[in-house]
């Protein structure tokens, strides 16, 4: 019998329903359906999904009408089920870069009792990372479609709209990237990269803005080469490890253990320096402005290298001037603690930096169930999460939080944090680096400067 004109035949002779006349049965009314079971703000259409079977033979359009329909319920109750790995492969590239968008098809082949065999990508836009669709083929070999003849295959076609902001990244989620590696030469040995980054926060995940937050990961026994960055104040905070920095000749290295923060003014030398010979050492670094972490993404960006200056005769390096600021060192364990109001917890000011750049960095630690609330008082803050969780409305939008979470709080803008124990009797503890507006009031008791 001659295939109807709505019916498609797929590379291996076997024939597919077509997406025309599912369009309009599914297309909305999936979305507004399943999204309900996904997160609060969905970014993920579900739409034009094309149910496949083996088709021998059609007595009548009736018989094919019933069959899509019952195709598309078939598929929309199994998207209503697994909607969530799809948003939550778009929440991960969305870590990475929130203009990600596009359009993404999936081939599915449906097995006994509608479980999915074998999945494969047949179509990704321009737009839409390839990552993305790669998540998306991974979680779809986990789904089961149940109602679906086995042996049928499955076209699920995915509409991904790119995003206007957003407030909270997983750093897990973020993409690692390596600076400094060569692949095997002529008879020459591999080198690794002496250090690699994670882009946590900056102006193209984030839209941030007057500050960035990266993570910076040095090797056993590397370290980053001299370098300065000539408009950018920085702060490094120590996570794991420990190391030491380096100025030009003449200043005293300063060394570095877990728990230590250091601020670095706008066009001071230094080197990174890990002094682990078998592990790596891991820093939060964060950038008012930003500026220097775009050679991160981009190595050949005119500004980025421009504001990340590598020095490679370290006998001209010299020392900003003293209007500049100096660098200030506090390590977490010689900090006073200061009470925060109505028992939320406690609060150390580990670096109140001044002058052209004014930085803060606060190490936060507050007790199961306590609130801390922000008015927006004109300052841009970025929070990292490093143990607890809770939840945090930022703005109007509320979300939950979770160790490596990082929070971005835009000048002026409101937050709540209501801080939630994962163990009994543990402190939810995180990072507040600041960016004070004008008129903020310094605090009380600023971190020692070191030269």
């Amino acid at each position: 019998m001659k295939p109807r004109d709505d019916v498609a035949l797929s590379g291996d002779g076997r024939r597919t329903l077509g997406a025309e006349k599912l369009e309009d049965f599914l297309a909305g009314s999936i979305y507004d359906r399943a999204k309900e079971k996904m997160a609060p703000t969905s970014r993920v259409k579900l739409t034009s999904l094309c149910a496949g079977a083996i088709i021998t033979a059609l007595s009548s359009p009736q018989a094919l009408a019933s069959e899509q329909s019952q195709a598309a319920q078939a598929i929309e109750k199994a998207l209503q089920k697994h909607g969530s790995d799809v948003h939550r492969c778009f929440e991960k590239v969305l870590a990475d870069r929130l203009d990600a968008a596009g359009k993404v098809e999936v081939t599915v082949d449906v097995g006994k009792g509608g479980k999915v065999t074998a999945a494969k990508v047949k179509k990704v836009d321009k737009g839409a990372p390839p990552a993305l669709a790669a998540c998306v083929e991974k979680a779809a070999l986990a789904w089961t479609i149940e109602g679906i003849e086995a042996g049928a295959a499955v076209v699920l076609p995915f509409s991904f709209k790119a995003q206007t902001s957003q407030y909270m990244v997983n750093a897990g989620d973020v993409p690692e990237r390596s600076l400094g590696g060569s692949d095997k030469g002529k008879g020459g040995p591999r080198r690794d990269a002496p250090f690699t980054v994670k882009v946590l926060a900056d102006e193209t995940n984030v839209k941030a803005q007057a500050i960035s937050l990266t993570e910076l990961s040095v090797g056993p026994a590397s370290r980053v080469a001299m370098h300065r960055h000539p408009h950018s104040a920085k702060i490094l905070y120590l996570v794991k490890g420990h190391a030491r920095l380096l100025g030009p000749e003449g200043v005293a290295p300063v060394r570095l253990e877990e728990g230590a923060a250091v601020f670095i003014p706008a066009g001071y030398p230094h080197v990174i320096e890990n002094m682990g010979r078998q592990s790596t050492a891991v820093f939060l670094q964060a950038f008012s402005p930003p500026g220097p972490e775009r050679v991160y993404r981009n190595p050949t960006d005119a500004r980025g290298r421009a504001e990340f200056e590598v020095i490679r005769d370290s006998s001209q390096a010299k020392l900003p001037p003293e209007s500049a600021g100096t660098v200030l060192v506090a390590t977490a364990a010689e900090t006073k603690a200061d009470p925060l109001p109505k028992g939320a917890g406690s609060e150390k000011n580990l670096i109140a930096a001044g002058g052209a750049h004014p930085m803060w960095l606060n190490l936060l630690e507050l007790a199961d169930g306590a609130d801390m609330p922000g008015k927006g008082d004109g300052a841009t803050y970025i929070f990292y999460v490093i143990s607890g969780g809770g939840s945090v409305r930022i703005g109007a939008e509320t979300m939950s939080v979770a160790p490596d979470a990082v929070l971005y709080v835009p000048r002026g803008t409101a937050y709540a944090i209501k801080a939630a124990s994962i163990e009994k009797g543990e402190k939810v503890a995180l990072l507040q680096f600041k960016v004070p507006g004008a008129g903020s009031a310094r605090p009380s008791a600023p971190a020692p400067p070191r030269r």
